[in-house]
């Protein structure tokens, strides 16, 4: 008996495949080691009533796998975390100067130590070996999934940075999110979008499809999951992602043409540890107020 794939934005069952399943039967990787297993995937499917594209995952509760992560290129790429932190949290500001943040997926708490200046802070991360350094580093840090954070707790914003993409059970844990915040409070969101030039001209080679990514939004698809679930959408906006250009040339790796320009920039001493602010077409900042 054929299974029914229902659409996890508007419930339509209507759909047709992108790319097939490259994953035959394994799990995705789940660090960011850009190596070419990192961009085998599960099938992923259009959404041809909402246009939102998801996988089609045959294992239940695969983010369980995220409590085991080790991701050690992660630390590697804390200074641009921190600087990309800086030029977000002033966006933050103003449209919400103060109160009770939640940082959802907050690895070793980078945003934490920038937004903590700002806001009375906690961080939620799966991942045992990650939330163990941020809890040293002296932040408050929930070792747990969304769904395992008890309502009663509140917030004025919740931030998603990276985390959307990962969402198995999207529905859920948007609806967790709306019991998360206080009335007016804000969730602020950076994700791709599948329908920029630039995702559509790089089509499978496009850095959002990687194996551990199983929702591919675009502006209507995400607009349309917040406002039906009772937000009500305050910007979109091109994320200011801040690099030190070692780990620009480090993501350039795994684009065959531009291997040789990766390989420039990682053994330039100069180079290194020099930073650049991308504002690239595609890479969405979205913050959306509970009504």
């Amino acid at each position: 008996m054929e299974t029914i794939i229902f659409c996890p934005v508007c419930n339509s069952t209507n759909y047709k495949t992108i790319y097939p399943n490259t994953l035959n039967g394994n799990l995705p990787c789940f660090n960011y080691d850009f190596s070419p297993n990192h961009m085998l995937t599960y099938e992923i499917i259009k959404c041809l009533t909402c246009s939102h594209e998801f996988c089609i995952i045959p294992f239940k509760n695969i983010g369980d796998h995220y409590q085991s992560i080790i991701d050690l290129d992660y630390i590697n790429r804390k200074p641009s975390h921190i600087l990309t932190a800086q030029k977000v949290i002033k966006i933050i500001i103003k449209y919400m100067p103060s109160g009770k943040l939640l940082d959802v997926g907050c690895a070793t708490g980078e945003f934490l130590s920038v937004a903590q200046e700002y806001y009375i802070t906690e961080g939620l991360e799966p991942s045992k070996w990650s939330s163990e350094i941020g809890k040293k580093s002296g932040f408050n840090i929930h070792t747990c999934s969304l769904n395992e954070l008890p309502s009663t707790t509140k917030f004025d914003i919740i931030t998603l940075w990276g985390v959307i993409e990962h969402f198995e059970n999207l529905q859920a844990e948007i609806k967790k999110i709306y019991e998360l915040l206080n009335p007016g409070g804000i969730v602020c969101l950076w994700t791709g979008n599948k329908n920029s030039w630039l995702a559509r001209l790089l089509g499978k080679h496009w850095w959002y499809i990687q194996g551990q990514h199983v929702q591919f939004f675009n502006k209507q698809s995400l607009n349309k999951l917040f406002i039906n679930n009772n937000f009500t959408n305050i910007t979109i906006e091109t994320y200011p992602l801040t690099v030190e250009f070692s780990a620009l040339g480090k993501s350039l790796h795994r684009y065959k043409y531009l291997q040789k320009l990766s390989h420039i920039i990682c053994n330039n001493k100069f180079m290194q540890h020099k930073t650049i602010t991308l504002k690239l077409p595609g890479e969405m900042l979205a913050i959306y107020k509970k009504m």
